[in-house]
């Protein structure tokens, strides 16, 4: 029998790193563990819909008018819901998984809290300054400006996070040492 896997949640907003921070740590995932550091998250799971289909606009609504605000629209949230238990499927299936996450409220921190029960989670906050942020939403041309900021802002008081790094100047490679760092420290236990 497989022994069971284990989570690392990378929370953050878009444009923060955790893509690439995530990927970086597959890359380096066979000298932590054997098999495989699998990855789900939004991005991942829009891209399976294939081209044209759902978009983040369509999952996430943006409330900048009125002040600094993001909130999951009724897909997100459905569809975040099951990318929970996707998660946690996985992981009691003895495979190792990687959550790339924006947790935009208490209801999503909850639910993703449930869905990984009796499991082994390493929660990872990743943030950024705002104007590094915004900086590369330009570059990214981003359609719609302003919201990794928002999503920041929605999740700075969702503190269940056991290791919280800042991606504004540090290298791919730091992140990747401090959640590998922190994460034998969680093994060790």
């Amino acid at each position: 029998m497989r022994r069971r896997g284990l989570v690392i949640v990378l929370d953050g907003p878009t444009q923060v790193g955790c893509s690439t921070t995530l990927h970086a740590l597959q890359r380096a995932w066979p000298q932590v563990r054997p098999g495989p550091l699998m990855e789900v998250g939004l991005d991942a799971a829009l891209g399976s819909f294939g081209p044209g289909a759902r978009r983040w606009s369509e999952l996430v609504l943006p409330r900048l008018a009125g002040g600094t605000h993001a909130a999951w629209g009724p897909m997100g949230r459905e569809l975040v819901a099951a990318m929970h238990r996707a998660a946690a499927a996985w992981a009691h299936g003895g495979f190792d998984v990687a959550v790339d996450h924006v947790l935009l409220d208490r209801a999503t921190l909850t639910d993703l809290v449930t869905a990984l029960s009796g499991l082994d989670v390493l929660y990872v906050g990743l943030t950024c300054d705002p104007d590094v942020l915004e900086d590369r939403e330009r570059e990214a041309g981003v359609a719609t400006p302003g919201l990794a900021v928002a999503q920041q802002e929605a999740t700075r008081d969702l503190l269940l996070r056991d290791l919280e790094l800042d991606t504004s100047y540090a290298t791919t490679d730091e992140l990747v040492e401090a959640v590998l760092s922190e994460l034998a420290r969680l093994l060790r236990r």
